[in-house]
């Protein structure tokens, strides 16, 4: 059904010119009514209408549907010129000092410091000579790239130094917190019981939500009970177990370095050689073993173990106060084979509060001297004092 409607000012009259037989009018459904209000809401919010077969029409070229507005941002956004972010880079001049180094016989150390809020910035060292530059960059990679560029023309103006002139490399110390304390305590264990026969550090590890924490106990060493001392401490959070180990590790370290079993850096102490077979204090003789009347028990006790298979002790004193530097106590350990032997085994020769350091160790020598006279008796030695 179609029909030809004429303008409202046209004057045509309506008979003129219909061009086809009069139809009924009839009245519009309510889908029809719906329909339409929807299109006249979208015509007045600016929005493009479409029959079916238009819409159809211009699939093959989807650019023609979208709205003008949004055509005009496109091109204009394709067509506009491209802005140069940061100011140009290069990556030469780092091996280019590289490679001058090489030739002279050199090394470059950079020293990079800064954020990402303030700037990176440093200095570089070369041949004892430091370039430095108050500028900052945005990163480290770009702060060192600046300064081999100020270091290049200066290592150009310098010769080839000589062997008996090169520049010494000393190793950087690394913090405490990077050490690793873990291995310096097991070294520790190796060289006071290569045979494995006393139980070494027990790690305990704590969970602290993301964090964790852990405690190294040693039960070769205590405070003078039967409980072994406990380092580190369960409610320090560290990100990860290493570290949290590491921690424990150090206080372990450090105790045994206040002790005097450690060097000062943590490393292990050279041990004296003893000789075996009869020393200057003891002697074995047929009958037993002889033993010097005026020798010291500390020599008696280094005399002896070696004829009894035995490492000699190791002495460990403490300061009983600080308001009392002189006064020791402490105790004297055995290691290795000996430990087998259950008298041997913790403190032995305990002593507590004796003047001086020398006195403590004598005094605790005289304990453990009758341990192990005990312990050569249980073999079948009999002792003897004589003038030797």
């Amino acid at each position: 059904m179609e029909r030809e409607l004429v303008a409202k000012d046209s004057h045509e009259s309506f008979h003129s010119t219909r061009s086809q037989p009069e139809l009924p009018m009839t009245n519009p459904t309510p889908n029809q009514v719906i329909t339409d209000l929807h299109t006249a809401a979208l015509q007045a919010a600016g929005l493009p209408v479409y029959d079916i077969e238009t819409f159809l029409n211009n699939q093959a070229s989807p650019e023609a549907n979208l709205p003008t507005q949004k055509k005009q941002r496109t091109n204009q956004a394709s067509s506009s010129a491209p802005e140069q972010i940061g100011s140009p880079k290069t990556t030469h001049n780092v091996p280019a000092l590289h490679h001058l180094c090489q030739k002279r016989g050199l090394v470059a150390e950079y020293e990079i410091d800064g954020d990402q809020v303030v700037g990176f910035g440093g200095t570089v060292t070369v041949g004892g000579v430091t370039i430095m530059s108050d500028q900052r960059w945005q990163n480290k990679k770009d702060a060192k790239e600046a300064l081999a560029e100020l270091a290049v023309p200066v290592v150009k103006e310098m010769g080839a130094i000589q062997k008996n002139e090169a520049v010494p490399l000393t190793p950087k110390e690394k913090p405490e917190s990077e050490r690793n304390w873990v291995g310096m305590l097991l070294e520790y264990h190796n060289a006071n019981d290569p045979m494995h026969s006393a139980p070494r550090s027990i790690y305990t590890e704590y969970a602290l939500g993301l964090y964790f924490g852990c405690t190294c106990t040693i039960p070769s060493i205590n405070d003078g009970t039967s409980a072994p001392l406990v380092f580190g401490s369960a409610t320090d959070p560290f990100r990860n177990k290493k570290a949290a180990r590491n921690n424990a590790a150090k206080a372990a370290v450090q105790y045994l370095i206040s002790l005097g079993e450690l060097n000062p850096d943590g490393s292990c102490k050279a041990k004296k050689k003893v000789k075996l077979g009869a020393g200057p204090t003891v002697k074995v003789e047929a009958k037993g073993i002889e033993v010097k009347k005026d020798a010291s028990y500390a020599n008696r006790v280094n005399d002896l173990a070696p004829l009894l298979s035995l490492t000699c002790p190791t002495y460990r004193f403490t300061v009983t106060s600080a308001a009392a530097p002189n006064m020791f106590s402490g105790a004297a350990y055995f290691t290795g084979d000996a430990l087998h032997l259950l008298s041997l085994q913790g403190a032995i020769g305990e002593v507590r509060n004796v003047y001086g350091k020398k006195n403590a160790k004598e005094e605790c020598a005289r304990g453990v001297w009758e341990v192990l006279k005990g312990v050569a008796r249980e073999r079948g030695v009999e002792f003897e004092e004589a003038d030797v």
